[in-house]
């Protein structure tokens, strides 16, 4: 716990797993979007990996290995079936069942696709040592509950270039069900009265009162544009205020009004069971050696 403006907070490193995990995911969101070409992104090319590694499995199985709820993965599998990419057919077991493949066009879009994405995760670890990015994938396993081996391929001859054919060994199929499960933890402890990165906003204008908004939106690692959408809806709420610099008429300060400290307040009791939920399986070392090296992912 650190004493300040608004009183006795607790430390940083608390909320720091859920909070560097986004950041990391943005990385590679951005990576993702400098090198992998003719704009497919990463969901759908985790629906052409799990296809051509195991070949005919049904949308549920298919949603389960990629960490996506139903509709998601629903509405997914139907535009990349209108593009031509995948093919539903009845099972002979189950006529209710659909089991999905990759048609023609899908394998193609594979193999052109495998070795731009396995760059991505070289680019994504590129300031790790090999015994660091192995410790990272065991660590972000044991934090996403994704188990190595359990995706065992069945396609024949299925061999990448550079890309592990089990996603638990892709560090960025990993950042996201971390991120994902981190989500569904907020959703289910916190709700919709604040969102991971306006709590973020929160902290941190509590921590540091009177900064600018460019300076926040660095230390809470968003873009510029989101950002600012975050502390426009908190000023309409009440809960930041945002006053003239007086040293400097064209910069704007923010601060956290006693309605945004109350709210912060209200939540951290749910958002610290958040965090204890993502990590429990983590000893405090983990822990620690997960942050360092996310830490430093997230400066890719």
């Amino acid at each position: 716990m650190v004493q300040g403006s608004a009183g006795t907070l607790p430390d940083e490193a608390v909320f720091a797993v859920g909070s560097l995990l986004r950041t990391v995911q943005q990385v590679h969101d951005r990576l993702w979007q400098e090198l992998v070409p003719d704009g497919f992104t990463s969901p759908q090319f985790a629906v052409l990996h799990r296809l051509r590694m195991r070949p005919g499995i049904d949308q549920r199985t298919l949603g389960e290995a990629l960490s996506l709820d139903k509709a998601t993965v629903a509405e997914l599998v139907a535009r990349m079936e209108q593009a031509g990419l995948v093919a539903r057919e009845r099972t002979v077991a189950d006529a209710r069942r659909n089991a999905l493949r990759l048609t023609g066009e899908g394998q193609t879009a594979f193999t052109y696709l495998a070795p731009w994405v396995a760059q991505v995760q070289l680019r994504l670890t590129t300031d790790l040592r090999p015994e660091e990015t192995g410790r990272l994938l065991h660590l972000l396993r044991t934090v996403a509950g994704v188990a190595p081996g359990a995706w065992t391929s069945t396609a024949s001859g299925a061999v990448l270039v550079g890309l592990p054919a089990d996603p638990a060994h892709i560090p960025g199929h990993l950042i996201r069900a971390a991120q994902q499960r981190h989500t569904r933890y907020w959703a289910d402890a916190v709700g919709i009265r604040l969102t991971s990165p306006q709590y973020g906003v929160l902290y941190r204008l509590a921590r540091e009162p009177g900064i600018d908004q460019t300076t926040l939106a660095e230390q809470v690692a968003l873009a510029k544009a989101p950002a600012g959408e975050i502390v426009k809806r908190l000023i309409a709420r009440g809960e930041v205020r945002r006053e003239p610099d007086p040293h400097d008429g064209r910069r704007k300060l923010l601060t956290v009004t006693d309605e945004g400290l109350r709210v912060l307040y209200e939540v951290m009791p749910a958002v610290l069971d958040v965090q204890r939920r993502l990590t429990q399986d983590l000893t405090d070392d983990e822990r620690a050696e997960l942050l360092a090296l996310l830490h430093r992912m997230s400066a890719a």
